[in-house]
């Protein structure tokens, strides 16, 4: 009569375990949620194994060495009860094997920071998969967190979620495919305990997207300089938007670019040095509305559809001496003739941004003022505007296709 396996019931045993059998057919479980667990755990197995127990799982070094000495005279010595979340299926309480020298008498865990970071019940695994969330999720954590409970049965908050966000503490670059080479540049000032910093800022003009966005110690000539150079390497380089900023014209004719000066800064920029020159000169206010009129004339130049024309009837205001009130030709002197074609770059192609209204509107949504003073971090500020920056540009490639498709 041949031989014949039998199986002794799991009844009669005093300890329940089960083994992992390295055959070709695979690793077998009796539990499905062990597999699971097990299915999470096996790309990162090279530092630690894993067995059950009395459906428990025991982490346990793969090869038990001193991390302080080095040597491998060690001894096992009890066990740490932790409680891990998996992705697949929630809530575990583990076991982990705990090691004493024999050489220098420390003690040691098994490391579990392939897994789990340190300081931290949520598993690796768990983290990464926000990522994927946060993409078909943008519009709210709020929806990420639905999401976890719904598929998972994970309750996580939102705000933990926005901590596992991972943002890199150099340039926030964002692939938007073929940039235009149309862009508005701005700086915004943001508190960070307690110390102002400077967030340098690139959008695309055509598509409203943001191309690049960093933290900056200082706003000089040399950060501007730099930021410009790396959110623009290897892209289009045409015209560029600004503010009336007075480091910005060489910068960025040094760069490359053509540069078209803000609009509505360059009017505002205006009728505060008339307000200005009226309390430095005494000016009556039938001078000053002289001037107010003779402005505001000059400001339309800006408007005009044609370029030629506007080009033509800049350069002569400085040859009109005697047809203007001395204030408003120190204006002209100093302020509009030096630069006049950067006023006017967007008549001779309609797709120059003619304002940096856009960037002015990124920047309030992503980092409105009431949000402005409260980060200690700069990798907090960074995750907030990683994640703002992510759902600014889903919103604007949509309302893009949606244009296309009229």
């Amino acid at each position: 009569m041949p031989n014949q396996k039998k199986f002794t019931p799991n009844s009669i045993l005093d300890v329940k375990q089960y083994i992992f059998c390295d055959f070709d057919d695979g690793f077998v479980l009796s539990d499905s949620r062990f597999v699971k667990l097990f299915n999470s755990c096996k790309e990162v197995f090279k530092s630690f194994d894993l067995s059950f127990k009395k459906d428990v799982p025991y982490f346990k070094l793969s090869v038990a060495r001193c991390p302080y000495c080095g040597t491998r005279h060690v001894v096992k010595y009890g066990f740490t009860n932790r409680i891990l979340v998996f992705k697949e299926i929630g809530k575990t309480m583990v076991k982990v094997q705990r090691y004493i020298c024999k050489r220098c008498d420390k003690t040691f865990q098994t490391d579990l920071t392939s897994l789990v970071d340190k300081n931290s019940n949520f598993t690796n695994e768990l983290k990464n998969e926000s990522e994927h969330l946060i993409s078909d999720y943008l519009g709210s954590l709020k929806n990420v967190c639905k999401s976890f409970k719904k598929f998972f049965g994970i309750s996580v908050s939102h705000q933990t979620i926005e901590n596992w966000l991972f943002v890199n503490e150099n340039i926030l670059e964002f692939d938007l495919g073929r940039c235009s080479g149309y862009y508005v540049f701005d700086v915004e000032w943001i508190k960070i305990n307690g110390e102002w910093k400077y967030r340098h800022t690139l959008l695309d003009a055509i598509s409203n997207c943001i191309v690049a966005d960093v933290i900056y110690d200082t706003e000089d000539e040399t950060t501007v300089e730099k930021f410009l150079k790396e959110s623009t390497a290897n892209k289009n380089k045409k015209v560029i938007t600004t503010d009336l900023d007075s480091k910005y014209p060489q910068i960025i004719t040094k760069l490359g670019f053509k540069h078209q000066l803000c609009i509505f800064h360059a009017k505002k920029s205006l009728n505060k040095q008339l307000k200005v020159f009226k309390d430095k000169y005494h000016l009556s206010e039938k001078e000053f509305e002289e001037c107010h009129q003779q402005l505001i004339m000059i400001k339309d130049l800006f408007d005009l559809d044609n370029y030629d024309e506007a080009e033509k009837e800049l350069q002569s205001l400085i040859f009109r001496k005697d047809e203007f009130h001395p204030s408003i030709y120190e204006i002209i002197r100093k302020s509009i003739s030096p630069r006049y074609k950067s006023f006017i770059y967007h008549l001779k192609d309609k797709r120059i941004e003619r304002t940096s209204n856009k960037i002015e509107n990124a920047f309030q949504k992503t980092m409105p003022k009431s949000r402005k003073r409260i980060f200690k971090t700069t990798r907090g500020v960074l995750k907030r505007i990683y994640r703002r920056d992510l759902i600014w540009n889903d919103n604007r490639k949509k309302d893009f296709e949606n244009q296309q498709s009229f």
